[in-house]
């Protein structure tokens, strides 16, 4: 027993048997649960028709009482009573079920009966009554009567006048024998079915404690109670839920299919029908099904045997060959490809194994080229584990960066990495790895300090799946690159074109100043000489002064652009009624020009966080422009619009004139300080606005055709 051959056989064996044998079990186990899901859902099928069927018999009472009860002569409170009593008899006449009525006035008292015997009983007392009286139907539970000695059934119903004022009370009576015959005929139909597939059984009703209310066995009603027959532990019926189920009865052997009849309108008793089934001859077919695997498997687990015995000796020698290859391999030693002269399925494997270690020889060379690569980039790599928060990618530029040997770093925890690396530390606080469930990438750059000095990233953050499942993210992957150089050499660019812009300003300040000044000093001369005429110096004054204002407006101008406001003057703002306010401004002096402003201002729109001063400045200018565009009567038109989106999600306000518009030429230098084509103006104003806007985050559109008038569109975006 020892031999390779005679192991292989044994191994075989057992390999052949134990999958055989589990396969049949779970072959057998999952036909006996489809058949038997098959039988339980016949009897389930079954169990719930019934259920309708007796929801329909006793929606038809229902509905024959309902009818009742809208007869106009019993909602007339006039009729007499031998109207009454003959519609009463109209109705006992045309239904077999019913054998007498009684109509109960609102006192308790029964004024009219179909054989005259209860007339005068008051029944104010009772349950069916004082239900009935609150309006609509009312079906009882069956009971057993002390005065009829026998189970019953109480039916009532409200008669109400055209008013909809209850009048009375209607209660028919009715033989509950009949009934239950009429209900076993209704369902005589689903029984033989139940022959047809060779389950046969009793039909019966329960109520909600169990007992019996109509069975075959007549003996059984009100008298026997199921739960305690099935020795099922259960307080009530409820405990079946809403679905049919299974009852198994081990004293009789029986499995009883249980299915709840539905509420309605007048009846809200807990019934429920069961059908019972004889165990043998329901599970009849799994003995059959058994029989057959049995066979099966004997003549199966023989051929078995027979085919694994020759099979052990004939693939014994190409298996040898494969095994010391293998084993070679694992050491890493040179392995020369093995050549496929056995049967078909060893020259596959042979094959298989071949190509598996050129490949794994492939992706050996390729891994330690990618470790070279991760390894000599001067990129910062960094993987954690998203589960423990382990490091697991650590590359030399980190080691370099952060002072960390390699080795100390792989497999430790994030958390004692930053607690023992204070510029460790400030990295990964700047990591927004608080977001790394989300799917995609993100990429930002940050500044923060490390060995005492301040450098800049820019960093990417990528969930990296698992290898089974692309959906499962296992580690997040840190790609980063500092930029502090770059940066740098940024500011210093920056610098520069401000220092060329201010050139720029301070040069069309002198000369805006200059033309002002020389004016007020030509006119000091012409004072200095001029005879003493005081409406000659009056007019030089006014010219003087209003030079000086103009030197003012664009000192005010200037300021108010090198000037920024603090931003604790931020809050949160409704666009809106910033250009309301606005508009009101300019409501005198447009009409006094006959300029009519229009305003479709978009409802609800969201808040923007910004300071409202500026942003009441930026449509002053605008208006103030559009309305000395317009020379003589026109209009102005103010629209707003929430524009929702991924890429424009913001607030557009259009100012629209129909003034004499700019040309190109004009609208190319728009924003240009002291760039103007009014007579009194500095160009400063819309140099403001577009500066405003953009500081905010926003922008500043125009379009213009000369003669037609201008728009100005303004996107400011939502905080």
């Amino acid at each position: 027993m020892r031999t390779l051959r005679s192991k292989l056989l044994l191994i075989f064996l057992g390999i052949t048997c134990i999958p055989l044998i589990a396969a049949g079990i779970i072959s057998y186990q999952t036909q006996k649960n489809d058949l038997t899901n098959r039988i339980e859902q016949t009897l389930f099928i079954f169990s719930d028709n019934l259920s309708l069927a007796i929801e329909d018999i006793i929606r038809e009472r229902l509905t024959d009482l309902e009818q009742l009860s809208q007869n106009p002569v019993l909602m007339n409170e006039e009729a007499e009573e031998e109207e009454i009593q003959r519609e009463f008899m109209k109705f006992v006449n045309n239904h077999d079920l019913y054998y007498g009525l009684i109509f109960v006035n609102t006192e308790g008292m029964v004024t009219v009966d179909t054989d005259g015997t209860v007339v005068g009983n008051n029944v104010a007392g009772r349950e069916w009554f004082q239900e009935a009286s609150q309006g609509g139907l009312f079906l009882s539970e069956i009971f057993l009567s002390p005065v009829v000695d026998s189970p019953i059934l109480a039916m009532a119903a409200a008669v109400e006048n055209e008013e909809g004022e209850v009048i009375g009370v209607i209660s028919p009576s009715f033989d509950l024998e009949h009934l239950w015959s009429f209900l076993w005929e209704r369902i005589d139909q689903y029984s033989q079915q139940q022959q047809n597939v060779n389950v046969a059984g009793d039909t019966f009703l329960l109520n909600q404690e169990g007992d019996y209310i109509a069975h075959p066995n007549h003996d059984y009603v009100l008298e026997e109670n199921f739960l305690e027959e099935t020795n099922t532990e259960m307080e009530s019926m409820e405990n079946i839920g809403t679905q049919p189920g299974l009852i198994h009865n081990e004293d009789k052997e029986t499995v009883n299919a249980i299915a709840p009849v539905g509420h309605m309108e007048g009846f809200s008793n807990d019934w429920y029908v069961g059908i019972s089934v004889p165990e043998d001859e329901m599970y009849a077919p799994l003995r059959n099904l058994l029989t057959k695997y049995l066979l099966l498997f004997s003549v199966v687990l023989l051929i078995t045997i027979t085919a694994v015995f020759k099979l052990s000796r004939y693939i014994v020698q190409p298996v040898e060959k494969l095994v010391s290859a293998t084993g070679d391999f694992a050491v890493g030693k040179k392995v020369l490809p093995l050549q496929s002269n056995a049967y078909e399925e060893i020259n596959k494997l042979t094959r298989t194994f071949n190509d598996m270690t050129e490949r794994l020889e492939e992706r050996e060379k390729a891994h330690r080229k990618s470790t070279l690569i991760l390894e000599t980039t001067d990129n910062g790599v960094i993987s954690i584990n998203r589960r423990d928060q382990s490091i697991t990618t650590f590359n030399r530029t980190c080691e370099k960066l952060f002072q960390f040997d390699k080795d100390n770093v792989l497999g430790h925890s994030l958390h004692d990495l930053m607690e023992a690396n204070p510029d460790f530390k400030a990295f990964i606080q700047h990591v927004h790895l608080h977001r790394s469930n989300e799917q995609s990438s993100q990429i930002y750059e940050f500044d923060c300090t490390i060995q005492g000095s301040t450098h800049s990233f820019f960093l990417s953050i990528t969930p990296l799946p698992t290898l089974e499942d692309e959906e499962k993210i296992e580690d997040i992957l840190l790609v980063f690159k500092e930029v502090t150089e770059k940066r740098e050499m940024e500011k210093e660019l920056l610098r520069s074109e401000k220092l060329k812009v201010i050139g720029k300003l301070s040069a069309g300040f002198a000369h805006e100043i200059r033309n002002p000044l020389t004016t007020i000093q030509g006119f000091m001369q012409l004072f200095k000489e001029s005879s003493n005429d005081d409406d000659i110096n009056g007019y030089h004054y006014q010219i003087i002064m209003s030079e000086i204002e103009r030197v003012n407006s664009i000192v005010e101008d200037l300021l108010t652009i090198a000037k920024p406001e603090k931003d604790n003057e931020k809050q949160y703002v409704q666009f809106n009624d910033v250009i309301q306010e606005t508009i009101y401004l300019f409501k005198a002096q447009a009409g006094k020009k006959g300029i009519a402003v229009e305003t479709v201002l978009e409802p609800n729109l969201p808040e923007i966080y910004t300071e409202e001063k500026k942003l009441k400045q930026v449509m002053m200018n605008l208006i103030k422009n559009a309305m000395e565009a317009i020379e003589g009567e026109g209009r102005i038109s103010v629209e707003t619009k929430w524009l929702s989106g991924k890429t424009n999600d913001g607030i557009s306000v259009k100012v629209k004139d129909n003034g004499k518009g700019m040309e190109e030429e004009t609208l190319e230098k728009l924003g240009t300080p002291f760039y103007t084509t009014k007579s009194d103006g500095t160009g400063l104003g819309l140099m403001t606005c577009f500066q405003i806007v953009e500081e905010a985050g926003g922008r500043i559109h125009v379009d213009s055709d000369k003669g037609k008038g201008s728009e100005f569109e303004i996107w400011m975006p939502v905080s």
